[in-house]
């Protein structure tokens, strides 16, 4: 089976009692998901960290540098035709330098949580992104048979704070 680890981030405002009123959206131009809205990520680089993984990736794909975040979740996809396990971890970018832009790869846009383009994006991402914008911190798993088409199985369980670092 081929396992690859993935960063995303999701900048956020306007956060109360843990839930989010706004959220930045990327429009993927090129690559992996391009044509979806997504947050901004990707894999990691030879001996780096996760954390450093999506600073990094922020910075390359929003031109921002976050200066505070936190991990919301922890995702894996099974993709049944290639056997491959993607495994991610999400962030939120709660504090950041500078206002995203849009770069070669990515289209940032802010949403109201209610106006989530959710049709232009991955299918699980209804289930699992909704409950980490509500203020849950999730671990969750989705089968599909092949990338972009319909979840198979899915499994989401929220997890206690200490949990998830």
């Amino acid at each position: 089976m081929k396992r690859r680890i993935f960063t995303n981030c999701f900048l956020v405002r306007g956060v109360a009692d843990g839930r989010v009123k706004e959220v930045c959206l990327a429009m993927k131009k090129r690559g992996f998901g391009a044509g979806m809205w997504n947050g901004s990520g990707g894999k990691l680089n030879d001996g780096e960290s996760v954390d450093e993984a999506a600073i990094r990736e922020v910075n390359e794909e929003l031109g921002t540098r976050l200066t505070k975040m936190s991990k919301r979740a922890e995702i894996s996809w099974y993709i049944r035709e290639e056997d491959k396990l993607v495994e991610c971890f999400v962030y939120f970018g709660e504090e950041w330098d500078g206002e995203p832009k849009e770069t070669e790869e990515m289209a940032p846009k802010w949403f109201g949580v209610e106006e989530i383009p959710y049709d232009q994006m991955w299918k699980s991402d209804r289930e699992w992104l909704a409950e980490v914008l509500r203020g849950r911190k999730i671990r969750a798993k989705y089968t599909y048979a092949r990338e972009g088409g319909e979840v198979e199985e899915r499994s989401l369980e929220n997890l206690n704070c200490s949990e998830i670092k």
